[in-house]
């Protein structure tokens, strides 16, 4: 809350664009830019920002430190999930995201990140529980993939592949009804809504865009408008521009299977960079100046922060991954393993950027304390080919590191 109040900072690229949706569900109850209505951005974090709107008034400030108090409830969600370990363990793991230099900066950004985060805690929560009305907690459950989402529509990818792993959870996919009714009717109004207007049932309209800007000629594997725009030359209207862009880019995909492969290697690399990205959007005093490469921007953020920041955010990995492997596997695990391999799976198809992994951060800090704080005789006698993984990728993801910050500073 301190820091947000502090550095307070013009709305900037994709925070414009949730401040215009979220004033039009507030002022006129329409999703909408300049009355023109959109599905070009999902619904689901404009919402939040236009519920705020309606209540508290246009003070982008406001949702700002209720980001804060969900990246708290966050902190809070990891303490709960380790229920059954010494209480040191748990109050470490809580401890590890409180003060989490990127949570804390994500909040003062007008983005989805710190709420998506929040969410999938809140879900791996409600799916570690072994108490109480179980058809209320899977509703629940329903509920908060909905609105994930809603957020996100990539997260579609995650149920789906968790149904694979129900039985190792010891949930039985008969009970899954109240889940599956909830999380269709948490979506069915904005399906409808996008029916009524455009004729199509979907999510969002962009997803054919952000196929084709992580699949083309031109391609860095993160976000940018690299693509030939006499690709969507003369479309009408943007479901139609996005029906065009997702033919160019699956064609592409087909006809250069290899260059594919390639590209989703450097979106992974996107995916697991570091925080620049965050400190330039946050420190940078004008960070949408196109005159001046990013490697420059970045290198002119003061070297305690940069350090501060990424530091942070790669012990939190590197632990994360040790404690992952040395851990029990509880729901949790199972939880954990799904959403890393579907979000990753998702960027390594569309596109990656540092911002997207910061989601699977509080997940690394629940299993960087058990790291920490668990039996040191895990590690040691942990099957060979599991420390052989666990080498591998930290010696990657240390290698990845070092080589943007040698492309970033003498570039």
């Amino acid at each position: 809350m301190v820091f947000i109040v502090l550095h307070q900072r013009p709305l900037i690229s994709d925070e414009r664009e949730y401040d215009i949706l979220g004033s039009s569900l507030a002022s006129s109850a329409t999703y909408s830019y300049d009355g023109i209505p959109t599905a070009y951005r999902p619904v689901g974090y404009p919402a939040i920002v236009g519920s705020l709107y309606y209540v508290l008034g246009h003070h982008p400030i406001a949702v700002k430190c209720f980001q804060a108090v969900l990246d708290v409830g966050t902190a809070f969600l990891i303490f709960l999930i380790l229920a059954g370990y010494p209480d040191r363990i748990r109050i470490l793991a809580a401890a590890l995201w409180a003060f989490y230099i990127p949570a804390m900066l994500y909040s003062n950004l007008l983005m989805s990140e710190t709420a998506t985060a929040f969410l999938l805690m809140l879900t791996a929560y409600l799916l570690s529980r072994r108490t109480g009305n179980q058809t209320g907690t899977l509703t629940l459950i329903g509920i908060c993939f909905g609105a994930l989402v809603l957020i996100k529509p990539g997260a579609l990818i995650v149920p789906i592949f968790l149904l694979f792993l129900l039985p190792r959870m010891n949930i039985a996919w008969k009970r899954l009804y109240p889940a599956g009714i909830a999380f269709l009717l948490v979506l069915a109004p904005w399906v409808a809504r996008n029916y009524i207007l455009f004729d199509r049932f979907a999510l969002s309209s962009n997803g054919g865009i952000n196929l084709l800007i992580g699949n083309n000629p031109h391609t860095t594997g993160a976000y940018g408008i690299t693509f030939d725009p006499e690709i969507l030359r003369n479309t009408n209207g943007e479901f139609d521009a996005d029906r065009r862009a997702f033919q160019w880019a699956s064609k592409y995909i087909v006809e250069h299977p290899g260059t594919f492969v390639f590209n989703a290697a450097k979106k992974a690399g996107r995916f697991l960079e570091s925080e620049g990205g965050l400190l330039v959007l946050t420190f940078d005093s004008n960070p949408e100046d196109t005159t001046t490469h990013y490697s420059s921007k970045y290198a002119s953020i003061p070297l305690p922060l940069t350090l501060l920041t990424n530091l942070s955010y790669f012990f939190l990995l590197i632990l994360g991954v040790v404690g992952f492997l040395i851990s029990r596997r509880k729901p949790i695990w199972w939880f954990t393993l799904s959403l890393v391999v579907s979000w990753v799976l998702v960027h390594t198809v569309y596109f990656g950027g540092g911002r997207f992994h910061f989601p699977l951060m509080p997940f690394a800090a629940t299993f960087a304390a058990l790291s920490l704080g668990g039996d040191k005789e895990l590690i040691r006698t942990l099957p060979r080919l599991q420390k052989i993984i666990g080498v591998i990728i930290v010696l990657l993801l240390t290698s990845l590191w070092v080589y943007e910050g040698v492309l970033i500073f003498n570039g």
